[in-house]
């Protein structure tokens, strides 16, 4: 197994430009959630080179990996997407298809080191580059429009809801007037999909996923309009689509 090189990405931790706005300050260690309920899938070095395999990752998702990624895709498009932040890594083939698809560098952040490795060695695997930044996804380091699009995929719902809002802020906050913010993410559970009705597979997401269940009871675009308002945004579904009869969904808005 590969080990870690952090010197690898250094250049990533360097500070802001001195007028980005927005909390600055770079958060020390991970963020506690992550650390709490996470540190066993995203931080073990066997987790992360066990997990970042196709198959696996896509089993996870029930086989619907591709679908969920190439609906993003879609809503991304990609040559028109412009500057482009992926809030947090992703197992298997979603960073390395964004930069081979964008006009330019993709910027990718996390907090967790590991995982800024993993994603710069994937995506110089298919001899392109990306712009790497270990920060939080609630307190970025970037200037407020800053990107022309914003991703955060399957990231959301493994969240508390403080997290999740504050997260959702700062994609808004960093987000070009104009600007798309795409999420690929759990549907909500309207009692409709067999596994929101079938209460030992309930049972087994959401011991896995402990913040899954009050994701699954939020209005996304609701909360979403919150946010944008606390950062003196408007922000408005543009299209959604439903993966997997609503189990999954990929939805893109727009914020002016």
């Amino acid at each position: 197994m590969e080990q870690l090189d952090i010197r690898r990405i250094a250049p990533a931790l360097a500070a802001p430009s001195p007028d980005a706005t927005g909390p600055k300050a770079s958060p020390a260690g991970l963020p506690d959630y992550l650390e709490r309920h996470y540190a066993w899938a995203y931080v073990w070095p066997f987790s992360v080179w066990f997990f970042d395999h196709q198959p696996i990752i896509d089993a996870i998702l029930f086989g619907n990996y591709r679908r969920i990624m190439r609906a993003t895709m879609r809503f991304m498009d990609l040559p028109r997407a412009g500057k482009t932040l992926q809030v947090a890594g992703v197992y298997g083939e979603l960073s390395p298809t964004l930069a081979r698809g964008l006009p330019e560098p993709l910027h990718l952040i996390d907090a967790a080191p590991i995982q800024l490795e993993a994603a710069r060695r994937k995506v110089e695997a298919v001899g392109k580059t990306v712009r790497l930044g270990c920060m939080h996804a609630e307190a970025l380091r970037y200037g407020g429009g800053t990107f022309d699009t914003v991703l955060l995929f399957l990231l959301l719902h493994e969240m508390p809801p403080h997290a999740r809002r504050a997260a959702l802020r700062e994609a808004v906050r960093v987000l070009k007037p104009g600007g798309r913010l795409v999420i690929a993410e759990y549907g909500e559970n309207r009692g409709r999909h067999f596994f929101h009705r079938f209460a030992p597979m309930r049972a087994i997401l959401t011991w896995a996923e402990p913040f899954l269940g009050g994701f699954w009871r939020e209005n996304l675009s609701h909360v979403l309009a919150e946010c944008g308002a606390m950062a003196g945004r408007k922000v408005a579904l543009d299209e959604q689509v439903d993966v997997f009869g609503g189990f999954y969904r990929v939805a893109r808005y727009r914020a002016s």
